[in-house]
């Protein structure tokens, strides 16, 4: 009974939602026709920048197939008040609603067959289609559609120009807003929370800086047109700064920006557009608006495809790690408790041996081996420390990064100081193990290489931080010379988990290595701690 009220409850909440999303998309797509009303020359049926349509391909998109109808109904109220409210006769009212809703249609339906599990705007190919199907092909058949239904309702005339008007309208508007809406839906909020306040600032900047230069090029009195060829191109670099800093969505977002303070101003005589009849300076104002959005949309896809590959080569590398640290630590207990436990028990049977022997020189021959024995239960454990430092697991990075210097020291004639300051109380282990194979590998190219006498090694917190800082006095390398499997180990570990290294050395004078790793924040997959 209370399985049968909750799943009750839980479906009334589902079909509110459902017509809350219906509700909201119904007042967008209100908003978005006054705004193109708005946008459409004194005297002319077409808008020069029409919404409603990229609003409802947005939400077509958003949504699952089974509610597209409740979304079709929320938006007719909206579009039937709208328009026949300023005066748009209700057969033409109809057959624009006809146009809008196929093309909204067509376009969702399209792009969802062909690219239906990968996100749209996170890779050229998912934006080639975008752009085929919600740009291209569902305007461009759409727009005979209304052209036809303007004309044969007598709202219009000129049915080319009007269908060319409406075609760069609505491209204009799928490209800029449709991206905009799209991302800051299924990805916006959960980022927004993650934004750190140098993003918020730099975002903050982008934007005033995109409504600035906006105002300023396309709302100036004073552009004429023997200087308009060098005004228009003004916002472009602010818009390559949203475009490689701020992502699809911020760009996009900065494009609605320019298009609709461009048009505005464009109606009313303002701005570079302004030289010809208001037809054409219009129609110029779209075809410059689209051939400058097309390629940085482009770019935006580009930079978040290669930002997408190079996280995933990050999470493979990482996994990699991963495994091959679960590997040693595999190896390192079956060294330490299988091979390192049946040494110690033929050490103990050679001593027995010994004791009993007779004295015809069996006694020194058993404590030869027996010696033998004890050196390789030795090496043995040696090794499986090295493939598996428990010390690091259960006494934290600083004591085993002072272990580990404090054996180099006695094995090899090179004197490690090791010091540590401003640590938190705690380290993650991932980060630790990092660290430590960072030094690990460090300090032996140290001491097979280096021919070193004296190196330092110093781990400190910094601002959010965690710095390894490594140097000795060797013999040093050509740093623009290729380098080995170790450098590049020490890197790919690092990468992993977020931090970044850097490796000074110049030949006779030393080497210095510094490895820096966040302290907030998880790592990226695929780096574990190995238990």
């Amino acid at each position: 009974m209370v399985l049968s009220d909750q799943s009750k409850l839980n479906s009334a909440k589902a079909v509110a939602q459902v017509w809350l999303a219906a509700c909201l998309v119904g007042i967008a797509y209100y908003a978005g026709t006054k705004l193109g009303f708005a946008l459409t020359p004194t005297g002319r049926p077409i808008s020069t920048y029409w919404p409603p349509n990229a609003i409802l391909l947005a939400a077509l998109l958003l949504a699952p197939r089974r509610i597209w109808w409740i979304l079709l109904l929320a938006v007719l109220p909206a579009h039937l008040f709208a328009q026949l409210s300023i005066g748009v006769p209700l057969t033409t009212v109809l057959g624009w609603f006809v146009g809008n809703s196929a093309e909204a249609l067509l376009a969702a339906i399209c792009i969802l067959a062909v690219n239906n599990r990968n996100p749209l705007f996170a890779s050229i190919r998912g934006f080639l289609i975008f752009l085929a199907f919600g740009v291209f092909l569902a305007p461009l058949v759409t727009s005979f559609v209304d052209a036809g239904v303007v004309v044969a309702t007598d709202w219009g005339r000129d049915y080319w120009v009007l269908w060319t008007t409406r075609l760069f309208s609505n491209m204009l508007a799928s490209l800029t807003l449709v991206p905009t809406i799209v991302l800051l839906c299924t990805s916006g909020l959960p980022r927004l929370r993650k934004i750190t306040m140098p993003r918020w600032v730099e975002g903050s900047l982008v934007a005033l800086t995109i409504v600035t230069v906006s105002v300023l090029v396309f709302g100036s009195e004073t552009v004429s047109p023997s200087n308009s060829a060098a005004w228009v191109y003004a916002p472009l670099p602010v818009l390559l700064w949203a475009a490689v800093r701020c992502g699809t969505g911020g760009l996009s977002a900065s494009l609605v920006v320019i298009s609709l303070v461009s048009i505005w101003n464009a109606m009313h005589g303002r701005g570079p557009f302004v030289s010809a009849t208001l037809e054409s300076n219009v129609m110029s104002l779209q075809v410059f608006l689209f051939t400058t959005d097309l390629p940085l949309m482009f770019l935006s896809a580009v930079l978040l495809e290669r930002r997408t590959t190079e996280n995933k080569l990050r999470e493979t590398s990482g996994k990699l790690i991963d495994a091959q640290e679960k590997e040693r630590h595999r190896i390192a207990r079956e060294l330490h408790d299988d091979v390192g436990q049946q040494l110690a028990m033929v050490e103990m049977e050679l001593a027995q041996l010994r004791e009993e022997s007779d004295p015809l020189g069996l006694g020194r021959r058993l404590s030869k081996l027996s010696r033998q024995v004890a050196e390789i239960s030795r090496a043995t454990r040696d090794i499986s420390h090295g493939l598996h430092p428990s010390h690091l697991e259960y006494l934290g990075l600083p004591v085993a990064l002072d272990r580990l210097c404090r054996d180099l020291a006695n094995e090899t004639v090179l004197k490690i100081h090791f010091h540590r300051e401003n640590l938190p109380d705690s380290i993650s282990p991932s980060l630790s193990l990092c660290l430590y194979r960072v030094a690990q590998e460090a300090l032996h190219n140290t001491v097979k290489h280096g021919r070193a006498e004296n190196a330092s090694v110093i781990l400190r917190a910094q601002a959010g931080t965690l710095l390894l800082h490594i140097a000795d006095d060797g013999v040093g390398f050509d740093s623009g010379h290729e380098q080995g499997l170790g450098l590049a180990s020490m890197r790919e570990r690092l990468n992993a988990v977020g931090g970044s290294i850097r490796i000074v050395s110049v030949p006779d004078r030393g080497t210095t290595v510094e490895a820096s790793v966040p302290l907030s924040g998880p790592p990226l997959t695929g780096i574990s701690a190995v238990a």
